[in-house]
């Protein structure tokens, strides 16, 4: 995972570099004089945009493949442990290929779409007021300068996270196609249970609750089969959140004694229920 992270990071970096360097420079080769247009903005964001999306997610495309295969298989071996003796529920098949290459996939374009969706709209905030407020071209570098600095030391949280996310993510879909294969009938819950372990994996965990096998494998399959189109990521965000949503802190319930015993409402049948969480599922036959 922090190798995962290494890369990540390490690219985005790079990235944000080359971005900042072409934008800045398409300023200087006009006169520091000149207003902006929103020409000139409309060449700037496609600039950034492509940089920031396209260029970062071809980038890491290989490491994102081979870092997602590793997870998956780590999810196959850790059940083939869990029932010693089954031969084969950690072979990694047709089946488990072709998981593995959809969630690359999948995690490429959000990856690719990262700056899009999430960052694009402080860059054209920023090129729209200086349309507004009529500045130059040289206001206009000093601003971005500051932007594309403040982006790459934001950018270490995100990775990191993304990396924590996806690492479990995807070993629990490992985990639970070897359910499949294992004919388990569900399984349960395990957490550390340390200082680090939120009140919502405690609930759940606490509840010692089977969760069926087929109610986590319908949603992982409606999960995997999610067309990803340009231009639709809010739409698609909704989607997943209404098939796989993350618990809220809010949405623990306490007892008498401020224990926590369970939570409200749907979530996800199967980790991770929250940001950076930490809890794994196991098998029960």
């Amino acid at each position: 995972m922090f190798q995962y992270y290494q890369v990540l990071n390490n690219a985005w970096k790079d990235s944000v570099r080359d971005a900042s360097k072409q934008a800045i420079r398409m300023l200087i080769a006009t006169k520091a004089t000149q207003h902006i247009t929103s020409t000139v903005m409309d060449e700037l964001m496609n600039t950034i945009n492509v940089q920031l999306g396209e260029e970062f997610a071809a980038e890491v495309r290989k490491q994102t493949k081979t870092f997602i295969e590793k997870n998956f298989k780590y999810g196959l071996n850790d059940v083939q442990k869990e029932v010693a003796g089954q031969f084969g529920i950690g072979l990694y098949g047709v089946t488990e290929q072709r998981t593995a290459a959809i969630f690359s996939k999948q995690q490429n374009f959000w990856i690719g779409e990262h700056f899009n969706a999430d960052l694009s709209t402080k860059f054209s905030e920023t090129l729209y007021t200086a349309i507004d407020r009529g500045a130059t071209m040289h206001q206009l570098t000093d601003q971005l300068q500051n932007q594309f600095k403040d982006l790459t030391k934001k950018g270490r949280p995100y990775w990191q996270g993304l990396a924590e996310h996806t690492s479990l993510r995807v070993r629990e879909f490992g985990r639970l196609r070897g359910y499949e294969k294992a004919g388990a009938r569900g399984y349960t819950l395990i957490n550390p249970m340390d200082d680090r372990t939120s009140d919502i994996c405690r609930a759940l965990v606490s509840q010692h609750k089977v969760y069926p096998l087929s109610d986590a494998v319908e949603i992982r399959d409606k999960l995997l089969d999610i067309e990803l189109e340009q231009g639709n990521l809010d739409k698609t965000r909704e989607y997943i959140k209404s098939l796989a949503p993350w618990v809220n802190e809010k949405d623990v319930i306490y007892d008498d004694n401020e224990n926590p015993i369970g939570v409200s409402g749907s979530h996800t049948p199967f980790p991770p229920f929250h940001w950076k969480c930490r809890t794994e599922t196991v098998i029960v036959m």
